[in-house]
């Protein structure tokens, strides 16, 4: 989608401090559904929630632990594994999570890039499972793209980038606490009532 590419180019224009913030941001909203599908099913979600304050703490130039990637990569709900109705949301979050930590070792922006396309990847699934076919249509995939879920996504996303760009280059604790205030008060991605 030409906004999806916008968007895109608008997360790489940033610094890697402020992108890795907004792969937070983006995390932060996809976050719910790892949690709830971990309470569901007793999935041991531990190492993602460490993993984000871990991202957070990086922020605020904490150090960056490599076997949290590793360790959150092995850990991810295989969806062989769970019949659960979040399943594929909750591997979606565990993944946008891999690919922070990830960031925060090589900074290569394909990683943030990669969490904006999760999320936009649980919506599309949430919202054809919403739908009668089974079978993805050009129809289909137009109506997704402007359904309001869709676009409120792409709403924040812009928003956050907007919000970021404008922020200092280096994080006080005041920014860091004022970023964290943004991912609290923001809708969780889905709906957790599926």
């Amino acid at each position: 989608m030409i906004g999806e590419e916008k968007n895109l180019v608008s997360i790489t224009s940033l610094s890697p401090k402020k992108q890795l913030a907004f792969a937070l941001l983006v995390f932060e909203r996809m976050l719910p559904s790892l949690v709830a599908f971990s309470k569901d099913t007793g999935f041991d979600d531990s190492c993602y929630l460490q993993a984000k304050d871990a991202a957070w703490a990086i922020l605020q130039n904490g150090p960056v632990d490599r076997s949290l990637s590793e360790v959150c990569l092995r850990g991810a709900p295989d969806t062989e594994d769970y019949s659960h109705d979040l399943t594929s949301y909750a591997l979606n979050a565990a993944l946008a999570m891999n690919d922070i930590m990830e960031f925060a070792q090589d900074g290569c922006a394909d990683h943030i890039t990669s969490v904006s396309t999760l999320a936009g990847d649980s919506l599309y699934l949430y919202l054809s499972s919403q739908g009668d076919s089974v079978v993805s249509s050009p129809e289909e995939d137009s109506q997704i793209a402007s359904h309001p879920l869709m676009q409120e996504e792409h709403r924040l996303e812009e928003a956050d980038i907007r919000f970021l760009a404008g922020l200092p280059e280096q994080f006080s604790e005041e920014t860091i606490l004022s970023l964290r205030a943004r991912a609290g008060t923001q809708a969780p991605l889905l709906p957790l009532t599926l």
